[in-house]
């Protein structure tokens, strides 16, 4: 039985990104983050969780992206701004500014959420192929099948 190799550029899929057509022109591909660059964006939403805990008492701690979008929404406006600005500058930098803080500040505000929620799923939590190589992954039957 042949194991499949391991290629590195097929491994996970490229992080595509378009928010058109609600911002004309705003597509691309997001650089693979490196290490610091998500020490950083966890930090940062540390931050970001401690900042809106002091104001919203009901947001967990360990509170994702939407959650800590949607649990600001019922603060003062500029509040709100605020926290908005920070979030995306945030996500902005671990994508390495493609896209930029003021794309994702373009997108409208439900739509901004979500690909909040994406991008950290596909940062933190991708789904890799088995080997993501070229070779056919046998599956073995499980002992308890008998």
């Amino acid at each position: 039985m042949r194991v499949p190799g391991f290629n590195a550029a097929t491994v996970v899929e490229p992080l595509d990104w378009t928010f058109e057509p609600y911002v004309p022109g705003a597509k691309g591909v997001i650089k693979e983050p490196g290490d610091k660059q998500i020490t950083a964006y966890l930090k940062g939403l540390k931050q970001l969780t401690a900042d809106v805990q002091a104001k919203v008492p009901t947001v967990e701690a360990d509170a994702d992206p939407v959650d800590l979008m949607t649990a600001i929404d019922d603060l003062d406006p500029e509040i709100v701004a605020e926290m908005t600005e920070k979030m995306a500058a945030i996500c902005a930098d671990l994508c390495s500014g493609d896209p930029s803080k003021e794309t994702i500040l373009a997108l409208p505000p439900r739509r901004r959420i979500m690909f909040y929620g994406w991008l950290q799923a596909e940062v933190m939590n991708p789904e890799a192929a088995p080997g993501a190589g070229n070779a056919q992954v046998t599956t073995l039957r499980s002992a308890v099948a008998g």
